[in-house]
């Protein structure tokens, strides 16, 4: 790739010569059109070692070729520099004798009397076959000595096994990651082929995702189409000419089945496993998926959602593929991509619609927003549904529901003409509408024809009251369209993290009204939903409780892997991590995931918590997976929800979990002072406490004065104001905030804020167990539980204090008698006497003030 407008890289030169440095085996494996080459050449005419090379071609193959080609460029290398031990290297026969085992042995034993290293970069080794590992090459992974650095070039994944070299001795990789242009080498190479400084390399840069062949393709378009330097900004070519490139150079060096796969699987850029099936048309479409990502052929593994994982071409790649489908069968082109239509119908109607109209099935977009496009009313984009609608081609953009739709839209936009004149057209075409849909845009007038012109809260308590009347008082279907309908805008409601307490209004006009066998199919998912609403608003016990029966009814009717009931897991995976048992919240947390899908909480907002759970946990290996799935689901959303200040939070809690308190700082202060969900404010405060920025946590604080119903954001928000004050030497403030937490706390055993600050919190228990609180019981509790962790740490012998000694010890720092210790452990007073007496003994103390003296000079409380 050498080219017009040469490009020094300095940095992968030394990243590879540290490779070679420290690693006997280094590989530098990517697709094609990365550099590999160049960048071995260039590294071989600068290294200080002798470098010997060989590229291969299909016919290294055969065993004898291969070792022929290998001994004779170690031999050119070591001839041209003649190094002390290589009489025995440079008297080998490069021809491979019948037994060649003896030959290996020979060009072994000849490397081991060199007495400096030698570098052999063999290039393209994936044209050897599957082979390679059993011949010469192999060999030499495997056993040649120190003295050879061995650097091997190629197109994906190797036939030899590199697993040990990665967990043993150290192996050096290179990859496309390395591999890729950097934003800085891309205005570099733009600034070589003639463009000026005010070229934007960065949108170039967005769009090839570094690829060098695209960037310098896109470059050289630009430079050859206007015959002058470009100095337009943010001039990049609207076509990339790379189709016949990646036709001839990465899908015709493949296997046929293989580039057929992946000129099929392109037809989207994100695919799982069970798209990936139905594109392939046959079952082994989930193999050669793995074959792809193995091999690293343009696909990246990202989130897990909706029982399997997702894979994301790269756009550029997939795009070129489309191109190529197009050329060959425009028939089948169009088919997959009404394949992908359908696949994405209800987990992503922008990709839906998109898909649909390229495989030209517009009626398969307006099924999918018809029956989707309340989420996007509520979730504020009536933007993108707007667009949608008008995209649609003739008549399709006529049909009374999508009518109805853009009415919706010039309301939201205030434009209440156009919207009274879309509403007509749409009610004079009803008839052009089967049954089914007429009952669903019949439920859909319910609902909003009486909608007030006020906000959008207004109007949710407005539908919910009309609802419940609507849904008690008819049998002719208008019930179950009203149930549905207020069920789907409840969905959107949670969808967007926010007004826990209107989806729960909408819920409760939807759970058990109506005839239960019609509505059933309604119930059981509102009833999951309810669950998470009772969790989100912090009525755990109520989320317990509902989420259990939904549960179990789902299962009876053998729902139970069924998306639908998602809501239902997350909502015990809240409850389960609030009140700190976090091995039952993560596994409640990834069965969400497992079961839900774009269309519900389960998604954003389980990742939100996987995150806060594993670093709860500090599970390190965990959270790094927590915070991939994280960030992939951000990058997936298809609507613009206002969950971004709970994602920059856990990205935040990403940075802190590796000891980067200041980074997690720099992470959510331009999050402001609050202004965003309850729940996201509540966190935020605490984060900016920790890292102390103490005038903007007690402002974010303030300004959730009127959003503290929840139980455990309250209980947040308290503790972090009582360690502002304590912090300032405001000892009443403090404890009046820490008393108002744990009244709030004990009722729905909320024990995550005190465990997260144990370690500021333990001395200020104390002296609250003394200053007075009416829930002595809880506070004993909390100093309890901050003992019970380290007991195992601890040696044991005749003076040491037994865990239920130390569990009592942490019940006497309280002004509780022993009457009520027994209460609180469900012991008897003897047994609670017994161990005190024995706490005596062992600390030596008189008195229960002596003994806890005793006990906090020596650290065990």
């Amino acid at each position: 790739m050498r080219g017009l407008g040469a490009l020094e890289r300095p940095r992968l030169e030394s990243a590879l010569s540290a490779s070679a440095d420290s690693h006997r085996l280094t590989l530098v494996a990517a697709p094609a059109g990365y550099g590999k080459s160049t960048l071995l050449g260039d590294w071989v005419r600068k290294c200080d070692l002798p470098c010997a090379w060989l590229s291969l071609d299909r016919f290294d193959t055969q065993p004898a070729r291969l070792f022929s080609g290998v001994v004779g460029a170690v031999q050119a290398a070591a001839g041209r520099l003649p190094l002390p031990g290589t009489d025995a290297l440079l008297a080998l026969d490069q021809g491979l004798a019948h037994d060649r085992a003896a030959s290996y042995d020979l060009l072994l034993g000849a490397l081991e009397h060199l007495t400096e290293p030698i570098a052999l970069v063999i290039d393209d080794v994936h044209l050897a076959g599957p082979g390679l590992a059993n011949g010469i090459v192999g060999v030499l992974a495997a056993s040649a000595p120190p003295s050879l650095r061995l650097v091997l070039s190629g197109r994906g994944h190797t036939s030899i096994q590199l697993e040990r070299f990665r967990y043993g001795e150290g192996l050096g990789e290179l990859r496309a990651a390395e591999l890729a242009l950097t934003r800085e080498e891309v205005a570099q190479f733009a600034t070589s082929l003639g463009q000026d400084g005010d070229f934007d390399a960065g949108s170039l840069w967005a769009v090839t995702g570094g690829w060098p062949v695209a960037v310098h393709a896109s470059l050289v378009s630009l430079a050859q189409s206007r015959n002058v330097p470009v100095t337009t900004p943010g001039s990049t070519p609207a076509h990339i000419p790379l189709a016949d490139y990646v036709a001839e150079e990465i899908l015709d060096q493949l296997e046929p089945a293989l580039a057929e796969f992946i000129l099929r699987a392109t037809t989207s850029d994100w695919l799982g496993r069970r798209l990936a099936v139905e594109l392939y048309g046959r079952p082994r479409g989930g193999v050669l998926l793995e074959e792809c990502l193995r091999n690293g052929l343009f696909i990246e593994e990202h989130d897990y959602r909706g029982g399997e994982s997702m894979y994301r071409w790269q756009s550029l790649f997939a795009a070129q593929c489309r191109r190529i489908l197009q050329r060959r069968d425009p028939l089948l082109a169009e088919r997959l991509h009404r394949v992908a239509a359908r696949y994405y119908q209800d987990t992503d109607v922008v990709e839906c619609a998109a898909q649909a109209l390229q495989g030209r099935a517009p009626r398969q977009a307006v099924i999918s927003l018809g029956a989707h496009w309340l989420e996007f009313v509520l979730g504020k984009d009536a933007q993108t549904l707007e667009r949608l609608c008008r995209e649609l081609p003739a008549p399709w953009n006529e049909d009374p529901e999508i009518l109805m739709i853009r009415s919706v839209c010039r309301v939201l936009a205030g434009d209440a003409a156009a919207a009274s004149e879309l509403s007509e057209r749409a009610l004079s075409r009803t008839f052009v509408l089967d049954a089914v849909r007429r009952r669903q845009l019949d439920g859909y007038r319910v609902l909003f024809e009486s909608s007030p012109a006020g906000g959008r809260l207004d109007l949710l308590t407005t539908l919910a009251d009309d609802g419940r009347s609507a849904v008690g008082a008819s049998d002719d279907g208008r019930s179950a369209s009203c149930s549905s309908g207020l069920f789907l805008l409840a969905q959107a409601e949670y969808r967007l993290h926010r007004s826990s307490d209107q989806a729960t209004v909408l819920l409760h006009a939807v759970s058990g009204s109506g005839n239960p066998k019609q509505l059933e199919a309604v119930e059981i998912p509102a009833q999951a939903d309810l669950a998470l609403a009772f969790a989100a608003a912090g009525d755990l016990v109520g989320a317990d409780e509902h989420a259990t029966q939904a549960v179990g009814r789902a299962e009876a009717l053998g729902w139970s892997s069924r998306q639908r009931i998602a809501p239902a897991w997350l909502a015990r995976g809240i409850a389960c991590y609030w009140r700190d048992d976090l091995t039952a919240a993560r596994t409640c947390l990834v069965k969400a995931q497992r079961l839900g899908s774009d269309l519900f909480p389960a998604g954003p907002l389980s990742a939100v918590y996987r995150v806060l759970v594993d670093h709860a946990a500090g599970d390190a290996p965990r959270l790094a997976d927590s915070g991939a799935a994280l960030e992939s689901f951000h990058t997936r959303g298809f609507y613009a929800v206002s969950g971004d200040a709970l994602h920059t939070i856990a990205v935040a809690k990403l940075a802190e979990a590796q000891g980067n308190v200041a980074g997690a700082l720099a992470i959510v202060q331009p999050l402001g002072a609050g202004g965003h969900g309850a729940l996201a404010d509540a966190l935020l405060a605490e984060m900016l406490r920790r890292g102390g920025d103490v005038d903007a946590a007690q402002r974010c604080a303030e300004s959730v004065a009127d959003r503290r119903r929840n139980s455990y954001v309250d209980t947040c928000l308290s503790l972090t104001e009582a360690l502002l004050a304590n912090g300032t030497g405001d000892t009443a403030a403090a404890h009046e905030r820490l008393e108002h937490a744990v009244q709030r706390a004990e009722p729905e055993s909320v024990l995550r804020p005190f465990v997260e600050r144990r370690g500021e919190l333990a001395d200020l228990l104390v002296q609250h167990a003394v200053w007075g609180t009416a829930h002595e019981s809880f506070i004993a509790a909390l100093m309890a539980r901050e003992t019970q962790g380290e007991t195992r740490l601890r040696p044991q012998s005749y003076w040491s204090l037994t865990e239920r000694e130390r569990e009592v010890l942490a019940y006497m720092r309280s002004i509780m008698t022993a009457a009520e210790i027994a209460d609180a452990l469900y012991i008897s007073v003897n047994t609670v006497k017994t161990h005190e007496r024995s706490i005596y003994r062992k600390l030596g103390a008189g008195s229960r003030r002596d003994a806890l003296k005793t006990a906090a000079k020596r650290g065990i409380v």
